[in-house]
């Protein structure tokens, strides 16, 4: 993948997250409910689609953005450890199980949406640490940027 790819995956992702976690203002909200003035959306499932690939594509996005005016070798190596991070993660989150809440009044902490944030955090922290590792290795090999 290049550079622009990348850049561009990511931010057709975060519109489409955008859409995904508000499906009552775009029209596609299957369980409206209304009380008193409010009206909402008891949809669960496209808001949680949204958030994940939101919290996932908006970090992608700002790397992307970071890496575009970096050299290759940064890139590569950020990119290679996202390919692998990324579907990990989603598995991670589905394995988490869809609810908060558990038994006897004990919440569930567990739940996919805080994975989510967890797993994206990581990912936005490794791989900073990744970007700038590689930038400074490379930056000290060859006495540039």
């Amino acid at each position: 993948m290049t550079k622009k790819t990348v850049f561009l995956t990511s931010l057709v992702g975060t519109l489409v997250a955008y859409v995904l976690t508000d499906p009552l203002r775009f029209g596609f909200c299957r369980n409206i409910y209304t009380f008193g003035e409010s009206v909402g959306c008891l949809d669960e499932l496209v808001p949680m689609f949204g958030l994940v690939i939101g919290l996932f594509a908006v970090t992608l996005l700002i790397l992307s953005a970071v890496t575009y005016f970096l050299k290759e070798g940064v890139f590569r190596a950020w990119v290679r450890f996202a390919y692998w991070w990324i579907p990990v993660s989603l598995v991670f989150i589905y394995l988490a199980g869809g609810w908060s809440g558990g038994g006897f009044g004990i919440p569930n902490v567990l739940d996919q949406e805080f994975v989510a944030i967890i797993l994206a955090a990581l990912f936005a922290i490794v791989s900073l640490l990744i970007i700038a590792w590689k930038y400074f290795s490379i930056r000290r090999t060859t006495g540039q940027v």
